[in-house]
C-alpha cells in the first residue's frame, strides 16, 4: 500500500471512530457508518464472487484481476445505494450481487475490452425486460436508450455467446450516439432471421413465431416497417398483432383475420406458453402496429375473457367483449 493510500485508509479509519456506527457516512449518501461499511463489503464480496480482486478505498472499489489490468476499473456506489435504500438490509447481498454483476458483465463485453471494429460488427438493437432495470438507472447511465410501447430498447454486443448493455460511457468508442444506432440496425437488418414456426387456431388464422439463437430476434418489434419489408408481406388497415416472449423471438398476426377478440387471448396465451422456462424471457403482453402509425401496447389483462385494446384496434374486432380504456389505462 503506498503512502498516500495508507493516509486516506488512516483518515477514514479514524472518522469513522470518530463519528460513531450511526453517523452519516461521509462518502455514501444516506447511509450511516454502519450501513456503508456493510454496502462496500457487499460489493466487495459480490465482485470477489465473480473471481476478481477487490480493493475497498471508501468512496469506491476497484476492481482487478483478469481483464481489468492495474490500475483497475473503478465501481462507485450511487446507483447501488440509491437501490439498496429501496429495500430491507437483509436483501442488500442479492441485491448488490445483480447490480454487480450486471456492470461487471457490461463492463467485460463493452470497451476497453473490444476493439472499435468488433464492437461495431457486435452492435445490436436489444430490449430490456420491463423493470429489468429501474428506470433511475435507465434515466441516469442509459440516456440513449428509447421506448417502444413501454419497452426499453437499448444497444448490446453479442461477445462469446453472451451479451450486455452498452452504458453512455461505452459510446464514444461505438462513434457517438447517432452512428451507434445506425451501426446497429444496419446489424440487424442485415442478419438472418429466425426459423418460422405457424401455430394455426380453429378458425384457421395462424400466428407466425420467428425463433432464434440470437437476442436480437425482438428487436424487429420496433422496426415493424423493415419486416415486413424483408418478409415481402402485404398488410392491410388492420395493422398486425405482435408478441415477444422472449429476446429470441417474435411473433405476429395480421388483425383482420381475427374472427373474434377470443383470438387475442389465443394469442396472449401462447406468447405464454413460449415465454414458460426461457432463459430470457422478455414480455406476455401483445403489441399492436398499422402501416405509418407507431407500435402500441395492444391489451391488458382485467379478466379470463376480457382486453383492453386501443382504441383504433377495439374499432375493428367484433364483439362486446371489448373495453375502451378510459384516463390511466
Amino acid at each position: 500500500m503506498g503512502k498516500a493510500a495508507r493516509i486516506r485508509k488512516s483518515y477514514a479509519e479514524g472518522s469513522r471512530e470518530a463519528r460513531g456506527p450511526e453517523s452519516p457516512d461521509r462518502y455514501i449518501e444516506g447511509c450511516t457508518v454502519r450501513q456503508a461499511d456493510e454496502l462496500r463489503w457487499h460489493c466487495a464480496e459480490a465482485v470477489r464472487a465473480l473471481g476478481y480482486r477487490a480493493w475497498d478505498r471508501g468512496s469506491h472499489i476497484v476492481v482487478t484481476g483478469g481483464p481489468f489490468a492495474a490500475p483497475g476499473a473503478t465501481l462507485g456506489f450511487t446507483t447501488i445505494a440509491r437501490e439498496a435504500a429501496r429495500v430491507p438490509e437483509a436483501d442488500w447481498g442479492a441485491l448488490t450481487a445483480d447490480i454487480v454483476g450486471h456492470l461487471i458483465s457490461t463492463a467485460l463485453a463493452s470497451p476497453p475490452h473490444l476493439s472499435r471494429e468488433e464492437l461495431r460488427d457486435q452492435l445490436f438493437p436489444r430490449f430490456s425486460a420491463p423493470g429489468r432495470i429501474p428506470d433511475p438507472r435507465l434515466a441516469e447511465d442509459y440516456t440513449y436508450s428509447r421506448r417502444v410501447a413501454g419497452l426499453p430498447l437499448l444497444l448490446a454486443v453479442r461477445h462469446s455467446q453472451a451479451s450486455a448493455f452498452l452504458a453512455d460511457v461505452h459510446l464514444a468508442k461505438a462513434g457517438g450516439v447517432e452512428e451507434a444506432w445506425e451501426t446497429a440496425e444496419a446489424n440487424l437488418f442485415e442478419g438472418e432471421l429466425g426459423e418460422p414456426t405457424a401455430y394455426q387456431s380453429a378458425n384457421g388464422s395462424s400466428v407466425i413465431v420467428l425463433e432464434s439463437e440470437h437476442p436480437r430476434q425482438a428487436a424487429w418489434l420496433a422496426y415493424p416497417e423493415r419486416l415486413v419489408e424483408r418478409l415481402d408481406l402485404e398488410v392491410g388497415s388492420s395493422g398486425l398483432l405482435f408478441c415477444v416472449p422472449a429476446h429470441r423471438m417474435l411473433g405476429f398476426q395480421a388483425v383482420d383475420t381475427l374472427a373474434s377478440v377470443e383470438e387475442v387471448h389465443r394469442m396472449r396465451d401462447l406468447a405464454a406458453i413460449l415465454a414458460e422456462g426461457e432463459v430470457a424471457p422478455l414480455s406476455r403482453e401483445l403489441f399492436w402496429w398499422r402501416p405509418g402509425e407507431r407500435v402500441v401496447a395492444a391489451t391488458t389483462q382485467l379478466g379470463r375473457t376480457t382486453a383492453v385494446l386501443d382504441e383504433s384496434l377495439e374499432a375493428i374486432l367484433p364483439g362486446d367483449d371489448v373495453a375502451v380504456p378510459g384516463p390511466g389505462l
